[in-house]
């Protein structure tokens, strides 16, 4: 399945101990995780589930674990051409953190940054095309931009990736809008500014949803198999989310409708 240029179209997660997150998300959605080193030309790992791709999940390089930062998920919007938005992202004032590179026969990537410190990946496919599925119970279901400059941020990416900004349901939050979406839903991504808690040392993230069947359960779930909680499951308007930290660190939020 090739992915519209400009969606989000594949996670994955580097981490401190693979053993360790692998059991956690085996645990906690029921993935199974296949052994893709051969192809990826470096040791990962491919998520999956009921035999469809969902997610990826590396050891943290050696560098990254030297500057302090924590395991994490990274998001990559799919482009037809990595190097040429890299240009696109300096001219609108971000930078790009991690030059364009061939990943073997299965894409091309690079990493970037928005001008309010938000990171996030591209990828240009070869062979491998992104997730198979999205939006059922244990996969990518949204993506979302917390930061301390919006005003910075939104531009960035309609320059970028020709996002369009609307107001969301609820207040202060922006719902990112791609026209070549196919289907009527052009809905891509979502921002907000950074929760007021956020410690000030904290910086700007795009958190990834899952989609669960049910939030309290699987929080349970998540404490069991050593995680932790850092948004308690709360109720919106349209669903329930809650925000965990897998036995590494990393963070992610899951929701389910109401």
């Amino acid at each position: 399945m090739l992915l519209t240029p400009g969606l989000f179209g594949w996670i994955d997660t580097f981490t401190s101990d693979t053993d360790k997150a692998r059991a956690f998300y085996e645990g906690l959605f029921g993935w199974e995780t296949y052994d893709r080193t051969d192809r990826m030309g470096a040791h990962y790992l491919q998520f999956f589930l009921d035999g469809q791709l969902v997610a990826g999940l590396s050891q943290m390089p050696p560098e990254m674990a030297a500057e302090g930062l924590l395991p994490q998920w990274v998001s990559y919007v799919m482009v037809d051409d990595v190097d040429g938005v890299c240009q696109k992202v300096r001219d609108a004032g971000g930078q790009v953190m991690m030059a364009p590179m061939d990943v073997t026969d299965q894409g091309r990537l690079a990493n970037i940054m928005d001008p309010s410190g938000g990171m996030l990946g591209v990828w240009q496919s070869y062979t491998h095309q992104g997730a198979d599925v999205f939006n059922v119970p244990g996969s990518l279901t949204w993506n979302e931009l917390q930061t301390r400059d919006l005003a910075a941020a939104l531009p960035f990416y309609e320059k970028v990736f020709g996002w369009t900004w609307t107001d969301g349901s609820l207040p202060g939050y922006k719902v990112a809008l791609l026209a070549s979406k196919p289907g009527d839903d052009k809905a891509n991504a979502g921002a907000e500014d950074m929760p007021p808690n956020v410690p000030e040392e904290v910086p700007a993230v795009w958190l990834v949803y899952f989609a669960v069947n049910d939030v309290p359960g699987t929080v349970e779930d998540a404490l069991a198999l050593g995680g932790k909680i850092f948004v308690q499951p709360r109720q919106t308007d349209t669903s329930v989310v809650a925000g965990i930290l897998d036995p590494n660190g990393g963070r992610f939020m899951i929701v389910s409708g109401t």
